[in-house]
């Protein structure tokens, strides 16, 4: 099986890691004047109807076949390495994000992946076949204004010992907000399952009580609502509610004088802003990465005295996708992750 990097050991590996991985779910959440709250149900949008207000969605695990593809995008069946699609009744997930006050979240990064319809996973090398190198049934989504996130997806299949569930993650740079699964109710499997493209393998023998994530035939906060439509498939719904922090400060890299802001904006297209402190003068670097480690560019390689320093980097000549900028000065080493989108 082929290793994929992790990133809390790339962030490490590039000097630190943010924070807000190791406390967001404890951060305060954010405040909204009285204009901008919502306290009565009747006011959500229709996807919010029938969901308690409010809530955070239960974490659970990340499990063994995730890895970021740094695919931005809303069709997530095919496989990018050979462009093979895979078929499967068209599911199209529409995955909403609150805070735990439900007023909608937007700019957040919604990451999602799944098996196949033959329970396969891409990426890694498994019992139906080896898939190292493949992206099916991958992607990441920006929330909108509504604190939406779109997906077309082919319903998943099954494997042993689970129950049918979509994975995800609601982040933005190296803060992870929540990492969970989601199922479907079993009557709606048990019909996909019996359709000519999934009935080879017959019905999952795991039903969500019979699961060790779900532990219920209807898990409170995990399980979408997946109707037909009107083009032989189905529209899944779904809402996350996550604690949503309004700054993350990082005391151990300011009681020194050495300070290396977010960059701003962020998502970015093409260029942002990257701010940082020194309290002496220094021999600085400040370098980009790719999501892999590998060197892209020095955007800063001299000595420079104290004081704070705006640089600007263009991601013209970059693709889309998760990038890492390291400042080093003196003994001090320090990381942050952003997003450019074009």
């Amino acid at each position: 099986m082929e290793k994929k990097i992790n990133r809390r050991d790339l962030l490490k590996s590039l000097g630190a890691i943010s924070v807000g991985s190791a406390i967001s779910g404890i951060l305060p959440a954010k405040t909204f004047s009285a204009d901008n709250e919502i306290t009565d149900i009747s006011k959500l949008p229709s996807l919010y109807k029938g969901s308690p207000i409010c809530w955070l969605t239960p974490q659970k695990t990340e499990g063994p076949y995730y890895f970021n593809p740094n695919l931005m995008r809303s069709d997530i069946r095919i496989s990018t390495n050979n462009n093979v699609f895979h078929d499967g009744i068209q599911l199209n997930m529409a995955i909403t994000v609150i805070d735990i006050d439900c007023n909608p979240v937007q700019n957040v990064l919604v990451d999602v992946w799944h098996c196949n319809k033959d329970g396969i996973y891409s990426g890694y090398s498994q019992p139906g076949g080896n898939y190292v190198g493949h992206d099916f049934m991958r992607g990441i989504q920006m929330t909108n204004v509504k604190g939406v996130s779109n997906f077309i997806t082919s319903y998943p299949g099954w494997y042993p010992g689970r129950a049918t569930h979509v994975h995800f993650k609601v982040r933005l740079n190296s803060t992870t907000f929540v990492t969970s699964q989601y199922c479907f109710l079993d009557s709606v499997n048990n019909v996909i399952y019996a359709t000519p493209l999934y009935s080879g393998r017959g019905p999952n023998p795991t039903t969500n009580a019979g699961d060790g994530i779900f532990n219920s035939p209807d898990p409170q906060y995990l399980r979408m609502t997946a109707e037909p439509n009107a083009n032989g498939g189905y529209d899944g719904t779904y809402t996350i509610g996550i604690t949503a922090p309004t700054v993350i400060l990082d005391p151990q890299y300011e009681a020194d004088g050495y300070y290396l802001e977010q960059n701003y904006p962020n998502p970015f297209n093409p260029f942002t802003n990257i701010k940082y402190k020194i309290p002496a003068s220094s021999n600085v670097r400040l370098t980009i990465y790719d999501i892999h480690g590998k060197e892209l560019l020095k955007l800063i390689d001299k000595r420079q005295t104290a004081g704070e320093y705006t640089v600007i980097f263009d991601g013209t000549n970059f693709g889309s996708g998760y990038y890492f900028y390291k400042l080093e000065a003196g003994d001090y080493s320090r990381s942050r992750e952003m997003l450019l989108l074009k």
